[in-house]
């Protein structure tokens, strides 16, 4: 690392580990501060807990067991919060190159670095599912103030601590500097049983969060859908043995359109054993269809809470309009160019209040064409005036 190891510690929770992992890290011992902690398989949030607690700096990294830190990585985290003290500093995960060329792999890599992507852009609006548990960091003081991660939770632990910071009004920012290489090894098989712990996962989360329900793909099951949606579905919460069918000749499809190179169809086949195995997760934890739609009512309440949201008005300049967002940090903001109506920003379940770094993107972006109609209508702009003059 280019920090100065004398000025940090290593702490490693081995969790149920039944390799050869203890023995490995003896050998790190004397290079720098080692700790290790053993536990009987209590769950990845229980074993960051623990180990936050033994931590005597005054901030934490937290890394996956299958992450390699870039020589940076301490350093990167460091400067962060010293130029940005009070936030959560989200590192950058690259996938550790493999060689692997097949479907699964190449889908991998694209879903990888399109969550990297959004949040490199300016302006970009963060929300629970930015707080990635395998390379982030936070000011120890804070992480013990919200109470670390929920135990409960041995799947989106980190979505869940996120949906608390979130609530409590804390800034996250990505340090792309911050590298950590992601040696992932996920297959379809330990990719399945990821969504099946999803789906788990996601109804503990509405029990903890009911206001985040109508974002969770929970919600999905109260919406119209396809009939092979509504089948899996049923295959998922009254016909397992006729699914087990279904998922081993989709399987085996999958093999032939990959041998073919059909990509699109492969994908699409793909997205529908994701979905079974997310219904299968939901279906441990609710058994029926009917507890499903009597668990997201909560859904149509929260959908209609009001929330504060400002009154923006463009004819005053950007400057101020981004000055009354960070003043008031709504959650949503009416949009107008003097009497000429552009739009609405409206709240997220799960996502930051509004900022002022927000406005200029969204207006650049959601509602460019609106914007463009009220600056015309105002007078604010002259389509007869030459380019060169305009300029």
């Amino acid at each position: 690392q280019t920090f100065p190891l004398k000025q940090s510690e290593v702490i490693v929770v081995a969790d149920g580990c039944t390799d050869d992992t203890l023995e490995m890290l003896h050998q790190y011992r004397g290079s720098f501060a080692l700790r290790v902690l053993e536990q009987s398989c209590r769950g990845p949030a229980e074993a960051r807990n623990r180990g936050a607690a033994y931590a005597s700096g005054k901030l934490l990294i937290f890394l996956d067991d299958d992450i390699e830190a870039g020589p940076s990585l301490i350093e990167a985290h460091v400067n962060a919060h010293e130029s940005q003290p009070g936030y959560v500093v989200i590192g950058y995960l690259p996938l550790h190159p493999t060689g692997r060329t097949d479907f699964f792999s190449i889908e991998l890599r694209i879903w990888w670095e399109a969550m990297f992507h959004i949040m490199r852009q300016p302006g970009h609006r963060y929300t629970y599912r930015d707080l990635l548990s395998g390379n982030f960091s936070i000011e120890t003081k804070l992480f013990n103030t919200m109470g670390g991660f929920d135990p409960a939770f041995w799947c989106h632990e980190d979505y869940e601590f996120g949906v608390r910071l979130i609530k409590a009004g804390i800034p996250f920012i990505f340090a792309s500097d911050a590298i950590g290489y992601h040696h992932e090894i996920t297959d379809l098989g330990r990719s399945l049983q990821r969504k099946y712990d999803e789906g788990r996962a996601d109804v503990l989360l509405g029990r903890r969060h009911p206001d985040l329900l109508p974002v969770l793909p929970l919600a999905r099951f109260v919406l119209p859908s396809s009939s092979p949606s509504r089948l899996r579905r049923h295959l998922a919460f009254q016909w397992s043995s006729a699914g087990r069918v279904m998922v081993g000749g989709l399987r085996q499809t999958l093999r032939l359109l990959e041998m073919v190179r059909f990509r699109g169809y492969w994908r699409w086949i793909l997205n529908m054993l994701l979905d079974y195995f997310y219904w299968l997760g939901v279906a441990e934890e609710l058994h029926t269809e009917q507890s499903v739609t009597d668990f997201l009512q909560e859904c149509l309440v929260h959908e209609n809470e009001s929330a504060p949201e400002a009154e923006i008005d463009l004819c005053k300049g950007l400057e101020a309009a981004e000055r009354l967002l960070d003043a008031k940090r709504p959650a949503g903001a009416q949009i107008r160019y003097g009497q000429q109506w552009v739009g609405r920003i409206p709240s997220q379940s799960g996502a930051e209040r509004l900022r002022g770094t927000h406005l200029r993107s969204i207006l650049a972006n959601q509602l460019a064409r609106t914007l463009f109609k009220a600056l015309l209508l105002e007078g604010a702009i002259d389509l007869n005036v030459a380019p060169n003059q305009a300029l």
